[in-house]
């Protein structure tokens, strides 16, 4: 065949092909891509990500792992272009408040049915995966047994100063649980919201500062040869580090502590509708949800999940919820974090 066989127009579409099943490749590749922000962790993450993309070959999962507190506002901040499909762990609270503003997908599986009335959305915005329990997680190294506090008043006594860590509040979606029910609950008792920033001010006192920017952050000071003995903090996470990775925590379940609900919810226009309800399926699935409890001590908030294929921890857990106005703290917990941030954080200790 010579050259003069080969005419702009049989060039042009041979170029215009080859474009085209590169530009096909690309797209398809990227349609079989989830991304999912998330609060829970590397390990946890990790587990998720390697056992989903064995049960569906061919998509993949990509993690962007950041505090509870930071994905409500990223989310926000994205929303004329979202760039993750699904949401997944933090506060009960924020989901609500992003569903309020129309940045979750509305979506109700089956299953749902199998969650009580607190652990999901009347309206399908979200669901819960996990219950949280929040604690004082302490090292045993640094504080004698008699010496232990038993409920969260007790952070106050004056022994404690500069012994307490504490992680920063605004992007901890577990610190904004803490804080918010005792704002509610020193209102309650003393009439005054005023009364709750007091207690906060006075835990302050007893912070050493500065305050952890992250989980790893808090947990070196727990572990330093520092003044840090004690810190609010949630259950499993403790459970998992005293497990997995020898760290030398213990911990006092308060009476009246608050139990978070940890939803999942799909993102409003997300670019993956498909993988997103995949995934979302799959970590709420009950063989998921007992792997996650076994491996990395995560309590289902399902609950026709069989006691005794649980941990025994889990299963004897007994816990005793503080009761406060989940709409009042919905209502007012930005605003109340923010008047913490700019009136008491760091200031009690000097």
């Amino acid at each position: 065949m010579n050259r003069s066989s080969f005419s702009p127009l049989v060039i042009a579409a041979v170029i215009w092909m080859i474009l085209s099943c590169i530009g096909c490749g690309e797209k398809s590749t990227a349609s079989k891509i989830i991304d999912v922000y998330s609060p829970h962790g590397k390990f946890l993450e990790g587990d998720i990500k390697k056992r989903f993309e064995v049960a569906h070959p061919g998509w993949t999962v990509r993690f962007q792992d950041m505090g509870g507190g930071e994905i409500f506002s990223k989310i926000s901040a994205e929303r004329s272009q979202p760039r993750a499909c699904v949401w997944w762990g933090g506060s009960g609270s924020d989901f609500k408040n992003a569903e309020e503003q129309g940045l979750l997908e509305p979506y109700v599986p089956a299953w749902s049915a199998s969650l009580p009335t607190n652990a999901k959305s009347p309206t399908g915005g979200w669901t819960a995966t996990f219950l949280t329990p929040e604690i004082i997680v302490y090292n045993p190294n640094k504080i004698k047994a008699d010496e232990l506090p038993r409920e969260w008043d007790d952070l106050l006594d004056p022994k404690w100063k500069g012994r307490i860590a504490l992680r920063d509040v605004r992007a901890s979606s577990g610190m904004k649980l803490i804080f918010g029910a005792l704002l509610l609950r020193e209102n309650e008792r003393r009439g005054s919201i005023d009364a709750g920033f007091e207690f906060l001010k006075n835990l302050d006192a007893n912070t050493a500062l500065p305050y952890a920017a992250n989980p790893d952050g808090l947990y070196r000071l727990l572990e330093s040869d520092g003044p840090c003995a004690l810190a609010p903090w949630n259950l499993p996470d403790i459970l998992n580090l005293k497990k997995n990775k020898g760290k030398p925590f213990d911990y006092i379940l308060p009476t009246g502590t608050m139990v978070n609900v940890e939803p999942i919810a799909l993102i409003k226009n997300n670019p993956n509708p498909e993988g997103a309800k995949l995934f979302y399926d799959f970590v709420n699935d009950p063989e998921q949800l007992i792997l996650m409890a076994l491996e990395r001590d995560r309590i289902p908030a399902r609950t026709d999940i069989p006691p005794e294929k649980l941990p025994e921890a889990m299963r004897n857990l007994k816990l005793d919820p503080m009761k406060f106005d989940a709409k009042e703290f919905d209502k007012n917990i930005e605003e109340w974090m923010a008047r913490w941030d700019s009136e008491i954080k760091g200031k009690g200790a000097r």
